[in-house]
């Protein structure tokens, strides 16, 4: 597949689109100052070579009763790149990765339950080529209010945009798994699967799929997004902007100094993910740069600035092939999406 040129408002519109993957094409043409047709038409052609794609991220508590667990694997016998094909098998991974450390395989496990967390973890003792395997289960998670933003826009737009969407700049939140007050009806759920698979379907497309009648298609689809049971968020394949190394950092945090090292990191715009874990250190990190002179910036100048961190370990992502349940390739673009199962 022929990777799409992009011009500046191509990368524009994705750095719109990061910030809010649902806002109107005609909201989105007043704040880049461009026609509505024209940015449709380029997101539907950088959509059709798998370069871009708006999916739902799901509240843990409609897919889940328990935290994820990020897992370390040691291969032997065998390469991280045939470990990690086997394990495309296996269900509950939405990530999947191969690092530059002593663990060169990475994963997330992200059952519907601890007895089915338990089970996929089990699984993979049996995957062969896998020697080691070493769980750090999440006892809390940092989910930013803004997912990992390219920095396309300048101020004035970024602003613009997040006040469309009613985010305050530096939001951040603590992913949990509480479920909805009360189980979700069978029209919420159907139209929280549907968005989940694509986050910018309209209320009148979802009510043609689900047989709904357009004013209560309306009424659920605002529903669903005003309770956060579904986040629309933009993927795309990172390498072809040219954010070519994403990043695991490994942080041992002074006793009571993690809350605010969390927080801190989170800020950075660098940063995908932060989570406090069970294991002898205290802080995972994931996020994306350009190159790894920019990693070793990272570590330097941002980290070097938070107190409370007494020792980092930094792992590259040499190549991640499915990252939040969607599969990826560098030749063929974003591929098989594995949404998780309402609950």
């Amino acid at each position: 597949m022929t990777r799409p040129l992009l011009d500046e408002l191509d990368r524009r519109l994705i750095g719109a689109l990061h910030l809010a993957p649902r806002a109107t094409w005609d909201d989105l043409g007043g704040i880049l100052a461009a026609d509505a047709s024209t940015l449709k038409r380029r997101y539907d052609r950088l959509h059709e070579a798998r370069m871009v794609r708006v999916i739902g991220q799901a509240d843990w508590g409609v897919h889940s009763t328990a935290m994820p667990v990020h897992v370390f694997l040691d291969v032997t016998g065998d390469t991280p790149l045939a470990v990690l094909d086997r394990l495309r098998e296996l269900p509950h991974l939405p990530v999947l990765a191969q690092l530059s450390g002593d663990y060169p395989v990475y994963a997330v496990v992200h059952a519907p339950s601890d007895a089915e967390t338990s089970r996929a973890i089990d699984r993979m003792f049996s995957v062969p080529g896998v020697r080691r395997v070493k769980a750090l289960p999440a006892l809390s998670t940092l989910r930013r209010g803004i997912t990992w933003d390219p920095r396309f826009l300048g101020d004035d737009e970024r602003a613009e945009l997040l006040s469309l969407i009613g985010v305050r700049p530096g939001a951040t939140a603590t992913a949990t798994v509480t479920p909805p007050v009360k189980p979700l009806g069978d029209a919420e759920r159907t139209v929280v699967a549907l968005l989940i698979r694509d986050g910018r379907a309209s209320a009148a497309s979802i009510a043609r799929s689900a047989g709904l009648a357009t004013s209560t298609a309306h009424r659920v689809v605002r529903r669903v997004l005003d309770e956060g049971w579904v986040r629309p968020r933009l993927e795309i394949v990172s390498e072809w902007l040219g954010f070519e190394t994403p990043f695991v950092l490994r942080l041992r945090v002074a006793p009571g100094d993690t809350p605010e090292v969390m927080r801190r990191i989170d800020q950075l715009p660098q940063t995908r993910l932060v989570a406090h874990v069970a294991s002898d250190l205290s802080v995972l990190a994931a996020g994306l740069v350009t190159d790894r002179s920019a990693v070793a910036r990272f570590v330097d100048d941002e980290l070097a600035a938070i107190p409370g961190i007494l020792g980092v370990g930094v792992d590259v992502m040499l190549t991640e092939p499915r990252r939040y349940w969607l599969d990826r390739d560098l030749g063929s673009g974003l591929g098989t999406f594995h949404a998780p199962a309402l609950l």
